[in-house]
């Protein structure tokens, strides 16, 4: 019973490998493209992108200065580790 499941299971991933092989052949990249396109169109349910978050004038030099601080404490951490002991 398996071996027939199995069986099955290859013989219909054949008809998609089958499917796409006629776009693989475009030797230009817009036009294979356009095939692929044409063959699964783009789907319109895609939500569009966040927006990243404004940051008011007067904090954007306080999360500068909050990176500098950090940054400077990575650095003196990684100094500290022996290099070819």
């Amino acid at each position: 019973m398996r071996v027939i499941a199995f069986f099955l299971l290859c013989m219909s991933s054949g008809a998609a490998i089958a499917q796409t092989s006629e776009c693989q052949s475009i030797p230009k990249a817009n036009a294979r493209l356009a095939c692929y396109d044409k063959a699964f169109p783009p789907t319109t349910s895609a939500k569009p992108a966040p927006k990243a978050p404004t940051i008011p004038q007067d904090q954007q030099g306080q999360i500068v200065d909050r990176l500098a601080v950090e940054n400077s404490r990575l650095d003196a951490k990684l100094k500290t580790i022996c290099r070819g002991c």
